[in-house]
């Protein structure tokens, strides 16, 4: 219904690790959308074929998202990949690439992951349902509430919040009705997957796993969407320092704000780089004239200038 309208589905799926979150995935993508065709390519091609649309990359993912049309994508456990704590920034990229150019590709994405509370409030707001796994085979379903005034797209932080509320005014209680949630829609079960798929899902954990994280075709396919590591951030603060970009410590302090780094790693970091370019240490740093080259530049045109 989703897709008749003209609209993606963005889905997350959450529960402990063991409770089948990847089983309920993989028989809506084996069972059904594997043997769907794709309606909006109309080539003959089906919604999911496991090889191309299991993604165990967040930066693959977000490729994906703007370049497929009326697929299914699964994203099983981002988690684990090598932006553990980012993981969620190339996707985000995507949405917001999506919106500006206003893109309809009428695709539905799956994201599995162990906790809702990883989970980027960012992107939680463009979520279409949030499916969370309460035991094996079985899970709660909440989707997004449309037509109210200051909507903010599926809170899922007012629903964990509303949760302990009612565990706080009800403390012998050990169970919270989902029935107190707008947002609820209801229950799903599902059984084990077949032996067969089961086989085939665990060939292709095995085949993505094997195959490292990306390629150098890969990695400039999508490097848009590629997400730095803390050291690489803290490499590219240091040469606006020393191409005279950043011309204090507060600004430098201030540009790396965001990297979750104890703040003695992240001194050691800067003094490193630092010190790789000249200019001092993080307390004693030397900040670089700034224009050094222009002014060259402007004196040799003078001189120039003078002889004629």
């Amino acid at each position: 219904m989703r897709l008749e309208n003209q609209r993606d589905g963005f889905i997350l799926i959450t529960g402990a690790t063991g409770d089948g979150k990847s089983h309920f995935v993989g028989d809506l993508c084996f069972k059904l959308a594997m043997q769907e065709n794709n309606f909006v390519l109309n080539d003959g091609s089906k919604m999911f074929v496991p090889e191309e649309d299991y993604v165990i990359d967040p930066e693959e993912f977000a490729y994906k998202m703007v370049t497929s049309s009326g697929k299914v994508i699964w994203g099983d456990e981002f988690l684990k990949s090598s932006n553990r704590q980012n993981w969620y920034e190339p996707i985000n990229k995507a949405i917001v690439e999506r919106k500006n150019t206003n893109r309809k590709l009428m695709n539905i994405y799956f994201v599995i992951q162990p906790l809702e509370t990883q989970f980027s409030p960012k992107l939680a707001s463009h979520l279409t349902l949030w499916i969370w796994v309460k035991k094996r085979g079985v899970a709660e379903i909440y989707c997004r509430i449309t037509g109210r005034k200051g909507g903010k797209g599926l809170d899922m932080d007012s629903i964990i919040k509303r949760e302990e509320k009612y565990r706080s005014e009800n403390p012998k209680t050990n169970f919270v009705p989902p029935t107190i949630h707008p947002e609820y829609l209801g229950r799903i079960a599902w059984g084990k997957l077949t032996a067969n798929l089961e086989k085939k899902y665990n060939e292709l954990v095995k085949m993505k796993s094997a195959t490292g994280k990306l390629t150098e075709e890969e990695k400039e396919r999508y490097s848009k969407f590629k997400v730095k590591t803390e050291e690489e951030t803290i490499q590219d603060a240091v040469e606006q320092v020393a191409d005279g970009k950043i011309t204090n410590k507060a600004d430098l302090w201030a540009k790396l704000s965001d990297l979750e780094l104890p703040t003695d790693k992240k001194i050691k970091f800067l003094n490193f780089y630092l010190g790789l370019k000249g200019l001092g240490t993080f307390n004693k740093m030397t900040i670089p004239k700034k224009n050094n080259l222009l002014e060259i530049a402007k004196k040799l045109r003078n001189e120039n200038n003078n002889k004629l």
